[in-house]
């Protein structure tokens, strides 16, 4: 291509009298200096004039003066396209297919393929590519989604991408796609699907598909082929298909419906996708692989475009063996840790267990079956705790809460023997790590589920806190007004580590969670609900606590500001962060 030099010339305006020359080319010039690095350049290269003459970038400008510059618009687009990462793959008149990487968007795209091709010298492009030296874009014809590797065809004209969007309309264009799918996907279920949308809100479905430009049996317009199926730590396993979608200028999202309808949705953070803890940052893990279509300007002729699964896809699924396979070694290193426990006398005749015979292959976390419910136990606090699925596996996070618990109790306590209550007990370890660390202490746990309660008293028999502790039925509404927890009151402090994940949030979690009981976990009021119960059920009767008395909650992660404003007629006494730097329990005194 021939070097082509455009000229622009600008009278400097008083608003920029006192400006240094680079910043004002940088906001005056950005038609022609694509990047600021092009703008500096030519400033170097004594090609930006002041009243005629070169002049330092540095130098201040004045009300009336004349600033010349002289682009090389090759270099100028050259320049550009090196900034992008797009690849020309197809070319014929007034037509190309493109591969964008994720990160850019279609009006780079748009822009890209005409620069691509004049750069290229291809023909039927130059003279319709430049309007007084600048790129003028093309259209883009099938969706472009910035965080999507993604095959675009582009058009020169309106035209011409109006007969692409007949032919796709037409199903005569067919994409291929990759995608990594949560679960062990099983081809019987894509090959026993008829296409029909078997939902209550089919009218709610075929609205989206209005809305989309899409044919309401689009569904029967996707072929689905399971891959490589590769074990994975938080999902249980992940999927590779290869798709084709016909019909759609929207691909990508008719593959994540689809997937998602089916139950498997395609890991990402968009619509109709679920997250992939460890990758939270990515839109969407899948990428197209082909395009398929008739060309427009040679009849008869069919245009195929193939390109190769992205490294980073092939890498997410190492990634996920290689964190799969290392929580197998942590939950054998666990199991081998406890060895027989079987025959332990600290454990109830209504709870038996027995994980001698346990093997690496009993781990089940194909099914993300948590270690600690093949094991049994769970450390917290130094201790080891009994657990089973009708209890919450301790977390770290919340020995916060004993720490928070033993520092009011000691700085506090008025008492020789503190009394403390703990709310929501589980499997009792709050209670019973603070008994063991304060000697002087006695308590109750309070719990709504009687399978819970069991494990508890299994955990007080377990470390010898009988005749210190009690495990009692009760709830968040009504423990305040309850006459046998009221009798082993008034307590000198509440712990509580309630039900705080909201239940949007518990649909996008990974499914481990869905090993632990429900109740324990989700809260309805965006993860307050608990809360409320527990300050409405202290308003009732503030004397289940000394005069003194505090309460001390876990919250989740910037829950901080909604716990405050319910308990703002009580006094805080204490804020306390986790390990990970993140505020975990708040301590209120009642007023």
């Amino acid at each position: 291509m021939d070097a082509m030099t455009l000229v622009r010339e600008r009278i400097v305006s008083a608003y920029y009298a006192g400006s240094k020359l680079r910043n004002y080319i940088v906001h005056e010039f950005r038609d022609v200096f694509m990047i600021r690095a092009d703008a500096i350049t030519a400033m170097r290269q004594k090609r930006v004039l002041v009243n005629g003459r070169g002049v330092l970038d540095s130098h201040q400008l004045a009300d009336g003066d004349r600033v010349r510059v002289e682009v090389n618009v090759a270099h100028a687009i050259q320049s550009r396209l090196h900034s992008l990462d797009v690849e020309l793959k197809y070319s014929e008149p007034g037509l190309a297919i493109l591969l964008k990487a994720p990160g850019v968007v279609w009006p780079d795209v748009e822009w890209a393929a005409p620069a691509l091709l004049m750069l290229a010298d291809l023909p039927g492009n130059h003279g319709a590519c430049l309007d007084d030296g600048r790129v003028v874009p093309w259209f883009s014809v099938n969706e472009v989604e910035k965080g999507v590797r993604s095959l675009v065809i582009v058009a020169a004209t309106e035209e011409r991408r109006d007969e692409v969007a007949r032919s796709i309309a037409s199903g005569l264009v067919r994409f291929g796609i990759y995608a990594l799918c949560h679960g062990n996907v099983p081809q019987s279920s894509i090959d026993g699907f008829d296409g029909n949308v078997d939902i209550p809100e089919t009218e709610v479905f075929e609205k989206w598909c209005l809305y989309n430009h899409l044919p309401v049996d689009i569904f029967s317009h996707v072929s689905v082929k399971v891959g490589s199926v590769v074990k994975s730590p938080s999902s249980g396993h992940i999927s590779a298909v290869r798709a084709l979608v016909s019909h759609a200028t929207s691909p990508n999202l008719v593959l994540r419906r689809f997937m998602f309808t089916l139950g498997y949705p395609i890991a990402g953070s968009q619509n109709y996708t679920r997250l992939l803890p460890n990758h939270k940052d990515k839109g969407a893990l899948l990428a197209y692989l082909s395009v398929e279509m008739p060309s427009l300007a040679y009849a008869g002729q069919q245009v195929s475009v193939a390109v190769d699964v992205p490294p980073k896809l092939l890498a997410v699924c190492e990634r996920e063996e290689r964190f799969y396979d290392k929580r197998l070694l942590r939950a054998q290193s666990e199991i081998n840790e406890l060895g027989p426990v079987g025959d332990s006398p600290c454990l109830g005749s209504d709870i038996s267990l027995s994980v001698s015979d346990t093997s690496m292959s009993d781990v089940t976390l194909a099914e993300d079956r948590p270690s600690a419910y093949v094991t049994g136990f769970k450390q917290f606090c130094g201790h080891r705790f009994r657990v089973t699925p009708d209890t919450l596996i301790p977390r770290p996070s919340t020995e916060t809460l004993v720490d928070a618990a033993a520092r009011v109790l000691t700085e506090t306590g008025t008492r020789s023997l503190s009394r403390v209550l703990d709310l929501g007990t589980g499997s009792g370890c709050i209670l019973l790590s603070l008994l063991l660390a304060i000697p002087d202490t006695c308590g109750i746990g309070v719990d709504i589920s009687e399978p819970a309660l069991a494990v508890a008293r299994s955990n007080s028999q377990l470390h010898g806190l009988e005749e210190r502790s009690a495990m009692l039925h009760g709830s968040f509404e009504g423990f305040t007004t309850d006459t046998i927890i009221l009798a082993e009151g008034p307590f000198d402090f509440i712990a509580c580590n309630p039900p705080y994940i909201s239940v949007g949030k518990a649909a996008r979690m990974h499914n481990t969670v869905g090993h632990e009981p429900s109740l324990a976990l989700v809260a309805d009021d965006g993860g307050y609900q608990a809360y409320r119960a527990i300050h409405a059920s202290l308003a009732t009767n503030p004397n289940v606590l000394t005069s003194e008395g505090c309460i001390g909650f876990e919250i989740g992660k910037d829950m901080e500001r909604g716990v405050r404003r319910i308990f703002e007629d009580w006094k805080e006494v204490g804020a306390f962060k986790d390990g990970q730097g993140f505020l975990r329990v708040i301590v209120f005194q009642r007023p």
